[in-house]
């Protein structure tokens, strides 16, 4: 699960050319500019990942009253993006724990953005993919949520060989059958069949629940929706489609390797998100895996979002996100 606000060792600091006030603090794979002598190298703080929603409420969030706007439910507060300053580029930010003074009670592990009310922003549900939730998204189904590379630098020591797909921009989409019976979720929830939903319109064009019940498995496909009114439809595509990325073993509680999910896609007619290597080896560093994310989508006129790395046993994953991409959301 993506923990939005984390204690972080801050491991240098560098100056930005040109600047009196601000300079580059790093924390992990992430660069945030911060106050000239308001860190050190090895202190701890309190770092805000891009996508916090930081409520206006609180005033210690008041220095970001410009960026303030309403989100999806109407509350007023300002979203975290990736920005660039005086020419450098600063994505969250860190602030020093003192400021926070009512975490120092809290258990080890817990759940700092709660405690804080940050949550995540999520952007306007489109009119397209609004549909009657039949409940929470089940359980025995992990959500679909790649940790980002920044996250976990140290992933890139390891020498295993990794599938490379690009990561498309829509609305994550996921169909199961489990014991007999199938269904179809978004992101989020568990939906209704109901005329003029999405989720459901494209999975039966696909032919995707009459498929997995004539397979038999207890599995989960999920993908993502792309099409028109999702996300700025950057594939310019007319209508709407799915492409997989993963699928899931219910059964077995462990998602297949991707030799086994390609295999499953072939069985079942379903279209792959685009694969730029089958077997390579990580990118040396965080800034090289951050290049190689830059590049063209499915669309080839289209930027994409990024890229997704996983494991040829199917037990390692991350995703490489492109800082234009991000520089470019709105």
């Amino acid at each position: 699960m993506r923990k939005l606000v984390t204690y972080r060792t801050v491991s240098k600091i560098e100056p930005i050319s040109g600047a009196d006030k601000i300079e580059l603090a790093f924390v992990d794979g992430w660069q945030c500019v911060v106050k000239k002598g308001e860190f050190s190298q090895s202190d701890v703080a309190l770092y805000f990942e891009i996508d916090s929603w930081l409520s206006a409420s609180d005033p210690r969030f008041s220095f970001l009253e410009k960026q303030f706007r309403k989100n999806a439910v109407g509350e007023l507060g300002a979203r975290l993006r990736t920005i660039k300053l005086r020419g450098a580029l600063s994505q969250g930010l860190l602030l020093p724990v003192a400021n926070f003074p009512e975490l120092a009670d809290l258990p080890c592990g817990a759940d700092l953005a709660a405690a804080l009310g940050v949550t995540k922003w999520e952007p306007p549900m489109p009119a397209c993919l609004a549909g009657n939730a039949k409940g929470s998204f089940p359980g025995f189904i992990p959500k679909t949520d790649q940790e980002r590379i920044q996250n976990v630098p140290h992933y890139l020591d390891d020498a295993g060989e990794y599938e490379v797909t690009v990561k498309l921009d829509g609305s994550s989409m996921t169909v199961f059958h489990n014991q007999g019976e199938t269904g179809v979720c978004s992101r989020n929830l568990e939906l209704h069949e109901t005329e003029g939903n999405t989720f459901w319109k494209v999975a039966h064009r696909n032919d995707i629940p009459a498929r997995l019940s004539v397979y038999g498995k207890n599995i989960a496909v999920q993908g993502e929706l792309i099409g028109e009114g999702i996300q700025g439809n950057p594939e310019k595509i007319l209508g709407h489609d799915f492409y997989v990325f993963d699928v899931f073993d219910i059964d077995r509680q462990t998602y297949l390797s991707p030799t086994e999910r390609h295999e499953v896609c072939g069985l079942l007619g379903l279209k792959h998100v685009p694969i730029l290597h089958y077997k390579a080896t990580l990118p040396a560093s965080v800034d090289h895996a951050l290049a190689i994310a830059e590049g063209q989508s499915l669309n080839p006129n289209a930027k994409r979002e990024g890229l997704v790395f996983k494991r040829h046993d199917g037990q390692r994953s991350f995703k490489a996100i492109s800082n234009s991409y991000l520089m470019a959301e709105q």
